[in-house]
């Protein structure tokens, strides 16, 4: 049996591949925020203010 030898995954090479997936996922997420944030945040807020209103009447 000492002539055997096992296969053993890269575990290196899998770890950089999901580094580079959440890198390019979060530059996504970050050109996202950066286009879209305000428009997003202000429909939000305009959202919140009017559950507001209609809780108050």
């Amino acid at each position: 049996m000492s002539g055997l030898k096992s296969i053993e995954p890269n575990i290196e090479l899998s770890d950089r591949n999901v580094m580079q997936k959440m890198e390019r996922c979060a530059e996504f997420l970050a050109r996202m925020i950066e286009k879209y944030g305000r428009e997003v945040l202000e429909e939000i807020e305009s959202g919140e203010s009017e559950e507001k209103e209609n809780r108050e009447q």
